[in-house]
């Protein structure tokens, strides 16, 4: 996985890594709080969903750093990466794994009887398993993005516009990332997406609790 982030980029995506596990835990916290005063299951799949992803985050955040800690300071600059499966390989399949379930925990939370159809991608242990993971998520991330926009042109409110442009941009990181091993740009963008999607639905979290 290490060869296929830009070299100016090693250290900068574990920052960006915490960031995400930080926002996301933010919004599982908030999610929480709106679960006990609503207690409205889609509000605790929320919860659950981003409470899951936040610590697949948090874990990829330890395990880039360890990688880059190698890199950096204990061979001198020279790390020869396993071209096979590394502590960096890990990390992103957890991260990969727990998002696949949070976003299963979000399909749950637009459909009305709060059962989602089984998901049984064929993804192996291969080079390619980064291009399948990101296919796989953006295809769940793009029918909660689909139901979210849906919602918003019904309600037209503000709440539901940050919650639509939230998944949208969570859906649009997962359409680019698999160009980020042709193009540094798409990189930067994807990543850029990422949070910015966080943040949209942890700023309607904080509107929404405050009223």
């Amino acid at each position: 996985m290490v060869e296929l982030i830009p070299m100016r980029f090693y250290g900068f995506d574990t920052v960006i890594y915490l960031v995400g596990a930080v926002i996301c835990l933010l919004i599982a916290y908030n999610a929480a709080k709106l679960h006990a005063y609503s207690g409205k299951r889609q509000h605790f799949y929320l919860a659950t969903a981003f409470t899951i992803m936040g610590i697949g985050m948090a874990t990829m955040t330890l395990t880039t750093a360890y990688t880059y800690y190698q890199m950096l300071y204990v061979t001198d600059g020279i790390y020869f990466f396993d071209p096979v499966f590394n502590v960096d390989d890990l990390g992103f399949w957890i991260y990969y794994l727990s998002a696949f379930a949070a976003y299963g925990m979000l399909i749950m939370m637009y459909t009305p009887d709060g059962k989602a159809a089984a998901f049984a991608p064929a993804i192996f242990f291969s080079a390619r398993y980064f291009e399948y993971f990101n296919i796989v998520l953006f295809f769940m991330m793009a029918y909660v993005a689909f139901r979210a926009t849906m919602n918003f042109f019904m309600k037209k409110s503000k709440p539901a516009l940050m919650v639509a442009a939230g998944f949208v941009m969570l859906a649009a990181y997962h359409a680019i990332m698999p160009f980020a091993m042709f193009s540094k740009v798409a990189y930067v963008v994807a990543h850029g997406a990422h949070i910015a999607g966080f943040l949209s639905l942890l700023l309607m979290l904080l509107s929404t609790g405050k009223k």
